[in-house]
């Protein structure tokens, strides 16, 4: 199961520097959520929650495009045992 974090803002910019300082914790929802869904067939995988009213989630036709660049962050950071992670949860659904 993945982290549940709420993140809070009133403007773009905000929200941009919300994604930065918690791109760790997407990422790692992104890549847990998308797993969680494809094995619970479900359509969105969830990410988390925005300014506690609204959901943050990936529809089902977004999660390769999503994988790939998730893939890209944990090999910006040197993270390769999530990027082997990664790698096999594309593969299973692709």
């Amino acid at each position: 199961m993945h982290k549940v974090i709420n993140i809070t803002y009133e403007t773009d910019t905000e929200f941009r520097q919300q994604m930065e300082e918690y791109a760790d914790i997407i990422h790692n929802n992104t890549l847990y959520g998308i797993d969680e869904a494809f094995n619970t067939d479900d359509d969105n995988a969830f990410i988390a929650f925005l300014n506690h009213d609204s959901i943050m989630a990936i529809p089902k036709g977004e999660w390769l495009d999503n994988l790939e660049h998730t893939l890209e962050y944990f090999i910006s950071i040197e993270e390769y045992e999530k990027c082997s992670e990664v790698k096999q949860l594309i593969d299973k659904i692709s």
